[in-house]
């Protein structure tokens, strides 16, 4: 008898289900796919350094697959909330009827187990489908192709969906039973007609609250401007967060005193009837609301600097590297063979033999400190990174301008010119260049060896000497006079070189690593202490940047969607509240223009308010995300970003508009 009252009320409430089912459906859609990827992985043909780089990702998705099934699971008890509460009368009607609490809490648990089992399967079936489309997707992103079609199930996802989401309704059906336990059949009968009430508060603690509020986020904002991010991220949590909540739970009781003392317009056409609803509305909603608004923030952080990320790990893949190969030669060796090349031929490398062009260069590390002599022409965020690394970032290199022109010689870039106090300098973007010109050009001197020296008036060059990146080498490199370099201390020599032409150099690359690792088993004592090529390090991105990829994209889709349910399942609910309202304001002769008007102004200031709150978070967070990504990439991504927000004002523009023309037709129904 419950199940097939259960089936009918689900049945008959299916637009009241709607959202909730669909959303409740691509969750379990996307978490699936997702977390299917690893069954996708063993259909492709990937080489060591792909493979290696498919499970780096694989972890990071399912450490992060916990904290969506967490999110989710809160919010998916919010959204309940809001459809039972619409149910309120008919439960009401039930105990009335003589129906005990249990056989109440009974229907609506097998309702939610329906819904739950229906929403699973849908969503388990579209991501099955979903997921085969993913392995075209991932195949691509890796640069691979697939050995043959097959058909991809995993069943580890699927078990791993059922579990997730069965805890979650399970959680969901004991809230219920609580919720319906503790009503009392009055409330419940005249839900429909009760106002919500205004929280008391008095003025002066909103305003205490707002302010503090402020005064929180402030100071998370003032840690991020500080390029602070990095090391005080806990702090910056610790501020931004509680700020937040206090924020909402401070306008909760702050926005009405302030609408309606303006006279004027509190009493212009039908805003005295909205700012009663929507002041209402978020009197009982400013913890959901500060969390969806937290939600949306992550949304904006994890799709837009998801993208510059990406974008910058692109481009730090495919950046003007124009040599194939390097060493990082140990002195010691260098010295008693007579040169990096011939300590190679000794060790068994015939370098002509894998090589057309080669050039070495000692590489030193100087006493300029750059934090101490540039801090003041760097921006504040360079010089946190370096003061966090000082054993790599503080002191600038050196290198022996003879020996480097070697290498602009065989990376086509022209050699620098030194004369006896000067110097040239190596750096690997142009806002460090125009860093060093200011530097310069204000008479500033460099103090080294002793010594006083100027910047060679062409002597700054923007190349790139390092296959694995700017990120790990000094931020800047200064060209000193040959003889100037004997006080520094070596550090390594470097032996960059370009591959023989006419044979592939995905071959070459393969059997120049097949030979050493030959002669690494015959002597372990090699003479160099690391060893880079450019395809090598071209695949290690693929793996970072479809990492950061599918990981924004996972995060940033789940809390977008799930934040944007939860306020149009609180506005659907509130114009289900005001049907009776709407339908006065009709009998009073109210234009259905002014109606309409009146909706869709309390709609937009509802979405707008998180929204708003989230877009100003968002707007330091990827400040201090990109402040980062420009130190390590030493790319300008901010175009990239623009395109993950711009998927957020689409995809929370559709639920708005959804919201609206479901609320219209909802306060039409008599």
């Amino acid at each position: 008898m419950l199940c097939k009252l259960a089936f009918r009320n689900v049945r008959k409430s299916v637009g009241d289900y709607a959202v909730y089912f669909i959303t409740l459906m691509f969750a379990v859609m996307f978490f699936y796919a997702f977390n299917s990827l690893d069954a996708q992985q063993a259909i492709m043909d990937l080489n060591e350094n792909k493979a290696t780089s498919a499970q780096m990702m694989l972890e990071s998705i399912k450490v992060f697959s916990t904290f969506v099934a967490v999110a989710l699971a809160i919010l998916i008890l919010y959204a309940n909330n809001f459809l039972i509460k619409r149910r309120n009368k008919e439960l009401g009607i039930y105990l009335t009827l003589g129906m005990g609490k249990g056989r109440v809490a009974g229907i609506l648990m097998m309702e939610t187990l329906l819904v739950g089992i229906i929403a699973l399967a849908a969503g388990l079936f579209l991501g099955i489908l979903f997921s085969q489309g993913m392995s075209l997707i991932t195949a691509k992103m890796f640069e691979v192709q697939l050995k043959e079609y097959v058909f991809v199930f995993s069943s580890k996802a699927a078990i791993q969906s059922i579990i997730y989401f069965g805890v979650m309704f399970l959680c969901v059906m004991l809230f219920n039973a609580v919720r319906v336990s503790k009503q009392k059949i009055i409330k419940l009968l005249h839900s429909d007609v009760e106002n919500e009430k205004v929280i008391g508060k008095k003025t002066w603690v909103s305003i205490l609250m707002t302010v503090a509020g402020i005064v929180l986020i402030i100071v998370a904002y003032y840690l991020i401007i500080k390029g602070m991010m990095i090391m005080y991220l806990p702090l910056v949590m610790l501020f931004g967060i509680p700020g937040t909540f206090l924020l909402f739970a401070g306008l909760s009781g702050f926005v009405y005193k302030i609408a309606s003392r303006n006279k004027k317009k509190y009493y212009k056409g039908l805003n005295l009837f909205v700012t009663r609803q929507l002041t209402s509305k978020i009197n009982s909603t400013h913890t959901s609301m500060a969390l969806i608004c937290l939600m949306l923030f992550v949304t904006m952080v994890t799709l837009g600097a998801s993208s510059g990320v990406s974008a910058a790990v692109n481009k730090e893949a495919g950046r003007d590297i124009r040599f194939d190969a390097e060493y990082y030669m140990r002195p010691a060796e260098v010295e008693n063979a007579g040169g990096g090349v011939a300590a190679l031929e000794d060790y068994g490398i015939p370098v002509d033999k894998f090589f057309k062009e080669t050039a070495e260069y000692a590489r030193y590390d100087s006493d300029v400190d750059m934090l101490a002599d540039f801090a003041e022409y760097l921006d504040v965020a360079q010089a946190n990174e370096m003061a966090g690394n000082m054993d790599v970032h503080s002191f600038a290199g050196a290198v022996p301008v003879s020996q480097f022109n070697s290498f602009l010689r065989l990376i086509g870039e022209p050699e620098v010119t030194v004369g006896e106090n000067e110097v040239g300098a190596v750096v690997y973007n142009e806002k460090l260049a125009e860093n060093l010109e200011n530097f310069s050009n204000d008479g500033n001197k460099i103090h080294s060896n002793g010594k006083e020296y100027t910047l060679s008036p062409d002597g700054i060059r923007i190349v790139n000497t390092r296959i694995m990146g700017a990120a790990s080498n000094a931020m800047m490199i200064f060209i000193y006079p040959d003889a100037d370099v004997a006080g520094f201390e070596l550090r390594d020599v470097m032996v960059d070189g370009i591959y023989i032409d006419g044979v592939p150099k995905e071959e070459t690359d393969q059997s120049l690593q097949a030979l050493q690792s030959q002669l690494r088993e015959e002597n372990p004592e090699r003479p160099f202490s690391g060893f880079t090529t450019a395809l090598t390090s071209q695949d290690s991105s693929i793996g970072l940047r479809v990492t950061i990829s599918f990981v924004g994209i996972y995060l940033g889709i789940t809390f977008l969607v799930t934040a944007a349910v939860i306020l149009a399942l609180q506005q659907l609910s509130a114009a289900n509240d005001n049907k009776k309202r709407y339908a006065t304001l009709r009998k009073l002769g109210t234009e259905e223009k002014m109606i309409n008007r009146s909706l869709l102004k309390q709609i937009v200031i509802y979405f707008l308010i998180p929204l708003a709150i989230a877009a100003v978070h968002a707007i330091f967070g990827i400040q201090g995300l990109m402040s980062m990504i420009n130190m390590a990439w030493y790319e300008n991504v901010y175009q990239d970003v623009f395109w993950g927000l711009a998927i957020i004002a689409v995809i929370y523009g559709i639920y708005f508009l959804a919201t609206y023309f479901s609320s219209k037709k909802i306060i039409r129904e008599k």
